[in-house]
Parts: C-alpha cells; sequence; structure tokens
C-alpha cells in the first residue's frame, strides 16, 4: 500500500523514520490509514520525536503500535511538552507505572492535556479529600479531565435531587469516580429501576455506586427479571445481594439462576436473554 517507488517525495521520509525504529510494513499502513493526517507532519521535527517519547514509555515498538492505532493524536503533539511531563508528574503523585501504561492504552488522549490542566485536575481531585493511594486516584484525575465546572455542578445538583448527602456524593467519588461520567439519562433510569426492584433505598445506591454504571438493558433489567420470576416461584433458596448479581459473569449467572431454573420456568431464558 506504501510502496516507496510510488509515493511522492515529500511522504517518503516520513514512512522511513517508520521503518527506521523496526515497524512492520502492515503496522504502518494501518496507524496511517487510521489516521492519514499524521503525513502531514515533519518527519524530523514530529514523527521521529514522538515515535522515541512513546517507545521510552511503553518499550516495544509492538505497544507502541497499538497505542496509535488507536489514536494518532500522539504523533501530531510534542509529546515532550504533554505526555512526558504529565507521564512524570503522575508519577510523582504515587501513580505507579504500570497503571499510567495500561491507562495510556484506554484512554490516549488524556495524555495529551497540557500539564497546567493535569496540575488543575489533581489539585481538585486532592481538595475533594481523595487519597492518592487509592487505585481510583487516576480514574478521579480522568474522570475530572472530562468535565467542566459547570458539568460537574450540574451532576452534584443531580445526586442532590435524588436525595443523596453531600458526604454520600463525596463517597461515591472516591469509590468509583467513573459514575460522574455517567450521563443524567442514565444515572435517572437505573436509579429508577434500582428503588423500584423493592430491593435497596438511595443509601444502598450511594454505597454501591459501581450500580450506576451497569448497563441498562444487557445487564441490570434482564437479570431483576429473571430473580423476580424465582421470586414469584420461590425458586430462590436465599435472595442475592444486588451487587453481586449485576457484578457476576455472563457465564456465572446463568450456571446459578437460569440453568438449574430452565425446566421450572421457560421463560426465564427470554428475560436473561439480552444479558
Amino acid at each position: 500500500m506504501f510502496s516507496l517507488p510510488i509515493l511522492t517525495r515529500p511522504i517518503k521520509p516520513k514512512i522511513k523514520i517508520f521503518e527506521d525504529v523496526g515497524f512492520f510494513p502492515t503496522d504502518v499502513a494501518e496507524i496511517i490509514a487510521s489516521d492519514p493526517w499524521i503525513l502531514t507532519r515533519s518527519a524530523d521535527n514530529r514523527l521521529g520525536p514522538s515515535l522515541s517519547a512513546l517507545k521510552s514509555v511503553l518499550g516495544s515498538n509492538a505497544d507502541v503500535s497499538k497505542v496509535l492505532k488507536l489514536s494518532g493524536w500522539f504523533l501530531k503533539h510534542d509529546l515532550e511538552k504533554t505526555m512526558i511531563p504529565n507521564i512524570e508528574f503522575m508519577k510523582s503523585c504515587g501513580i505507579s507505572t504500570l497503571q499510567l501504561t495500561k491507562f495510556l492504552f484506554n484512554f490516549p488522549r488524556f495524555f495529551l492535556c497540557k500539564p497546567e490542566s493535569i496540575m488543575d485536575f489533581v489539585k481538585r481531585v486532592d481538595e475533594l479529600g481523595f487519597n492518592r493511594k487509592s487505585k481510583m486516584f487516576l480514574h478521579a484525575i480522568r474522570t475530572m479531565s472530562a468535565m467542566t465546572l459547570e458539568n460537574w455542578e450540574l451532576k452534584l445538583q443531580l445526586f442532590r435531587s435524588l436525595g443523596l448527602s453531600e458526604n454520600d456524593i463525596l463517597s461515591m467519588f472516591r469509590r468509583v469516580p467513573q459514575v460522574f461520567a455517567v450521563s443524567e439519562r442514565k444515572i435517572k433510569e437505573v436509579t429508577q429501576i434500582l428503588l423500584g426492584s423493592g430491593n435497596c433505598d438511595i443509601s444502598y445506591v450511594a454505597n454501591h455506586p459501581e450500580l450506576l454504571i451497569c448497563s441498562v438493558e444487557l445487564r441490570l433489567r434482564p437479570r431483576l427479571q429473571a430473580l423476580e420470576i424465582l421470586e414469584r416461584r420461590k425458586l430462590l433458596p436465599k435472595k442475592p445481594s444486588l451487587t453481586t448479581v449485576c457484578k457476576m459473569t455472563d457465564k456465572k449467572f446463568l450456571n446459578r439462576y437460569v440453568l438449574p431454573y430452565s425446566n421450572e420456568v421457560g421463560k426465564l431464558s427470554m428475560a436473561t436473554e439480552a444479558s
């Protein structure tokens, strides 16, 4: 696809930069195909330094290639002024290299924020009483980076309107900061389903904020419907907790609450089909 003889002269050195550091032609083709604008960047001033910076963090061409296929933005920014200082600063906050590396694959553009912005996000998280030793600390910073101050305040107002206290809200953020990235519509829908099940109150939701992240159609609703059928037929020897039910893998849920009762409750499989 990118045979050198047919490439225009300005593009050749850009392809060669990848080849010189050991990238396979197929990887180069996939990276550029995912974001052709990469070829508008200078080979010496942007592509070369960016590839070197990424490899210094990730350690291998395979991982660099994987990240670039996810986001070509790394080749459009000066990583010595964004990613590298951001990583060094977050390391100084106690976040491990391993966690940062894993995060790089899941949230690549987060690392391209301005360093002063990352520092501000950390300051805001610190002011909320977050423990830097918590494994959720990095998630809290990333969540904060995705929200304007206005959106943050709107989310606080939403939780208050559901009957949660200030302490409840802060506790939820410290436990599962990703909850603040969930849409208002979904938070309201999940809360309504949980409270409507008669199995919990709002304080239970506050103590188990991970429930607000569950997929309504693929997990929460079908599983609650399945348990409701079993309860009506008096087939449950012991009522499981909502958190236990929602955290189970599909296979485990089927083996425990569906397959053993398939003969007695023919419609049960239909209720869990979506899960």
